[in-house]
Order: structure tokens, then sequence, then C-alpha cells
């Protein structure tokens, strides 16, 4: 069992929907607890703390295809503030980032699809603060899943106050070979 990826309520995130199996699971699981815990020091002491609390896979309505539903939760702390005492606009986007990152890898764990993208486009609207020892809830929704783009909306709540912090669209896609 896959150890660095905790929910605030209990040890693993509630699983919801359609059936997954433990190796999809734990597949989920690892590669989460690699992109927000990775190997590089860019914003390792927020992305340490990082909760995942909610995994759903579903059916959309509209056209019937298998989507994602995850959400995040972090508190707010001294190192993620910009100097008006308010979460950086930085950090907002790198939570936007990552968060959205795993729940569409996840949508590929969930569908087997195959599933490395790089990001190519973030579209990101601020419409409250969060300060210091807000609780912030991140959901994540996938919208699309393509050959060539992938996307998901993501909503930043404080779910201390009840307010909307940001809302972001997350365009990725393959990354392209390297020339030398």
């Amino acid at each position: 069992m896959v150890q660095g990826i905790k929910s605030h309520q209990s040890t693993r995130p509630r699983f919801l929907g359609q059936d997954l199996s433990d190796s999809q699971r734990e597949g989920i699981l690892k590669f989460a607890d690699f992109i927000v815990r990775g190997k590089g020091p860019f914003a390792q002491t927020v992305g340490s703390r990082l909760e995942m609390t909610e995994v759903a896979v579903f059916e959309r309505e509209e056209d019937g295809k298998t989507q994602m539903r995850m959400v995040f939760e972090i508190d707010v702390t001294r190192e993620m503030l910009n100097s008006g005492d308010k979460m950086h606009g930085g950090c907002t986007m790198f939570l936007i980032d990552v968060c959205s990152s795993v729940a569409l890898v996840a949508l590929g764990i969930a569908t087997h699809k195959y599933a490395n993208f790089v990001s190519q486009a973030i579209s990101t609207v601020f419409h409250a603060p969060a300060t210091e020892g807000t609780r912030l809830r991140i959901v994540n929704n996938t919208v699309s899943f393509g050959a060539r783009t992938v996307l998901a909306r993501v909503e930043i709540w404080d779910a201390t106050n009840r307010r909307l912090v940001a809302t972001g669209v997350h365009n990725q896609m393959p990354p392209s070979a390297p020339k030398l």
C-alpha cells in the first residue's frame, strides 16, 4: 500500500462510482504520490501536504463517456502566501497544475489509456483571497480525454469560509520528441 497520499479523515481517499481494481487504485495512489511529492524541490513543502480525499469514476450523462472527479485538500500555510498575506497566484497555479494532472492520469489508468502529457495551457480566474489557516478543497473534474489533448476543470474552494477562491481549466497534450 502506498503510504504517502493520505486523507484528512483517514489514511486513504474514498473511492466512489465505477469499480476500480486494486491495481488501478494502487496505480493512481502511486502516481499521485510521485507527482505531488516528486524529486524536484520546487513547491515540495506544499505538494507534500496535499491530501487526496476522494476519487470518483463516473459515466457522464450527456455522452456516456467515463470521467474522473478527484478532490484534494490542504491547509494554507505561511510559505503559500504573497507579501499581502494572501495565497500567492503562483501557488494557486501550482495546485491547479498538479491536482488536475493527477486526475487526468488517473482517468487514463481507470480507462486503460496511455496518459503521458505535458501542459499546453492553464487558464485561471481568481475569485477571492485565501489566508493563512484556511482549509482549501481542490475539486478536479476531467472534461475530455482525446488522442491529442486532454482537459480538466478545477475549482479551489475555501472550505473554512465557504467561498470560491479560484477556477482553472488545464489543457494537456502528449510531449513532442526533442529535436537534437
